[in-house]
């Protein structure tokens, strides 16, 4: 064979060979193909009814278990369930068993099979390296008295603590309400530990870390609680809601912030907002200081020109302490501004220097006359006669609202009635009214002759007088210079009885002259007068004193008897006997104790 057709049968072998070596090296890959793709194929199929390698159901091992056989051994497993508390540094400080809390299964094993189910076949390779965990979504169920006994039972008191847990609360910042956070403290107690427990046990844990804030004391109250972020809205809102005061005249007030906030009160758990009546009234009662007149005196400027001070009456402002807290939180609720005066009890006519304004009735009582203001200006004046000094029936001083006119009114007393035209009532009964009974008025006619207290006036007078009052003004009825204290004494005699009596002192002989004198003053009295007597009893026990003393020293008084050894003191008054050291007479009986009437 020549040595072309050698090379070319030699390259014919060669390829013979490559060719069935590289069949034979498919034929080897499409059967290790067809292996794996079996393999695959055939755990695909085991898994879809059972757990993937190295899964886990509720913390047991579930590798290659179907769900039944899952469950079983999570049922086996139940009793040897444990939780561990750890320290920061990983130490086992308590441990508690399944036993310890009444650990038991809380669900079937359908909810097993629900877990298996969720899982696919053919992601069983992947698995081989990532591990699976399933839970359940009922966890273990527990007895709660006896986490509850384990919870009291464990000791911590090797844990040291720094601070406590404090709860998110309400504070006004100056300017608004404002919420505090919460302050998370690492005090480790008993309901902290049983929470711990249950959470666990609810989520099949076993270790609990004692340094990751669940056993800690943990606030009640959080700053992201609706309920504390509702109370600080509301509270801004009543805070934000501006009552202005408008009194008239220029006058006006506002109400604090830092003294609104006050206002408030509030439940720390439940949050819900009360409204703090006694600040709000100590708010109220600072105003009624500031411009309160009622009961109060007025100074006053007479038509002839004198400075006087009118004693107080009941004309004036006076605001209403319930009724403006009442108005005040009204106000509030509504959530509106207002512009308004307070709420008054009794009413003035002007909130400037004098609360009588420029409309009112001067009574002179010294004088004896009426003047009739209207806008600053006097448009009438008359003589009048006012109460009977002489019988206690003195008109009273001060100043008074008109409380109402009336015509053709019948006025009553205790021993007379009278018809009048006019009536225009002041002060507990008194009043201005027509008198035509009289023919003369003025002077001094009401020491003695005056009414029973109240401003007669000629019918003409009483007339004009009536068109031109309102109910509501004010009457200023006064005296000038001593006319009120004299006449008081005048209508007022007890009171020289009661101070003579008060200056007997200690009885001696001497003191016959002053009790002698206290008793025919005395004697003089009305019956009216001798009640308002308040020390008559010390006047009694005076005389009863004295007369014991005359009957113990009568020799040393009689010229006639000789030898005694009893003397007399130079100034001839026996030794001084206090009423305390006698008895009174078997006869003598005690007025009551009266008080004086207040002018």
């Amino acid at each position: 064979m020549s040595g072309s057709k050698l090379k070319k049968a030699h390259k014919k072998n060669k390829f013979n060979r490559f060719y069935y070596n590289k069949q034979k090296t498919m034929l080897k890959v499409e059967i290790g193909v067809g292996i794996v793709l079996f393999v695959y194929l055939a755990g695909s199929l085991f898994f879809s009814s059972h757990f993937y390698i190295r899964s886990k159901v509720n913390g047991v091992g579930a590798s290659f278990r179907s769900a039944q056989s899952t469950y079983d051994k999570i049922l086996t497993n139940a009793d040897k369930y444990t939780i561990t508390f750890e320290n920061a540094d990983g130490d086992v400080v308590n441990e508690v068993s399944a036993a310890d809390l009444g650990v038991d299964v809380n669900y079937q094993v359908d909810q097993v099979q629900t877990l298996l189910d969720s899982q696919t076949g053919f992601n069983w390779v992947g698995r081989l390296l990532v591990p699976a965990e399933y839970y359940t979504k009922t966890g273990n169920s527990y007895d709660a008295n006896e986490v509850k006994k384990v919870a009291s039972s464990l000791d911590f008191s090797h844990q040291k603590s720094t601070k406590e847990s404090e709860d998110a609360y309400i504070q006004f910042n100056g300017k608004e309400f404002e919420i505090v956070d919460e302050v998370y403290g690492d005090v480790i107690d008993e309901e902290g530990v049983e929470e711990a427990i249950i959470y666990a046990v609810e989520n099949l844990q076993t270790v609990i870390n004692l340094t990751d804030g669940t056993c800690y004391n943990k606030p009640d109250v959080k700053a992201d609680d609706k309920k504390i972020q509702k109370a600080k809205d509301q509270l801004n809102k009543y805070l934000d809601t501006d009552i202005h005061y408008d009194l008239g005249e220029g006058i006006t007030e506002e109400i604090p912030l830092d003294t609104k906030a006050t206002w408030f009160t509030w439940d720390k758990k439940t949050f819900d907002i009360s409204f703090n009546r006694d600040a709000i009234g100590e708010y109220v009662n600072s105003m009624g200081d500031k411009y309160n007149t009622y009961g109060k005196k007025k100074e006053f400027t007479t038509s002839s020109g004198q400075e006087i001070t009118v004693p107080a009456g009941s004309f004036g402002w006076r605001i209403a302490y319930e009724g403006e807290i009442d108005q005040i939180i009204s106000d509030l609720e509504a959530g509106e501004d207002v512009t308004r005066d307070f709420t008054y009890i009794y009413k003035g006519t002007s909130h400037g220097e004098k609360d009588y304004g420029n409309s009112y009735v001067e009574v002179n009582l010294t004088t004896q006359h009426v003047y009739v203001y209207k806008d600053g200006e006097m448009v009438f004046d008359t003589a009048c006669v006012s109460g009977n000094v002489s019988k206690g029936h003195g008109t009273h001083t001060g100043v008074y609202p008109i409380a109402y006119k009336q015509k053709d009114a019948t006025l009553k007393g205790d021993n007379y009635e009278s018809h009048v035209k006019f009536w225009m009532p002041f002060n507990m009964g008194e009043g201005l009214h027509d008198a035509t009974w009289r023919s003369k008025f003025g002077g001094t006619l009401y020491k003695n002759g005056g009414s029973h207290g109240c401003v007669n006036l000629p019918l003409s007078a009483a007339e004009k007088i009536y068109g031109i009052v309102e109910a509501g003004w004010p009457v200023l009825v006064f005296y000038t210079g001593d006319e009120e204290e004299e006449n008081f004494k005048i209508s007022n005699p007890q009171i020289d009885v009661i101070n003579m009596i008060a200056d007997i002192g200690e009885v001696s002989l001497s003191s016959e002259a002053k009790i002698a004198a206290a008793r025919q003053k005395y004697n003089g009295l009305t019956e009216e007068q001798k009640a308002l007597v308040t020390n008559y009893q010390t006047l009694v026990n005076a005389e009863t004193t004295l007369a014991t003393i005359k009957q113990q020293f009568a020799p040393m008084l009689d010229p006639s008897t000789e030898g005694t050894e009893e003397t007399i003191s130079p100034d001839g008054a026996a030794p001084a006997v206090t009423p305390e050291q006698v008895a009174p007479a078997p006869d003598a009986t005690a007025q009551p104790e009266v008080v004086l009437p207040q002018e």
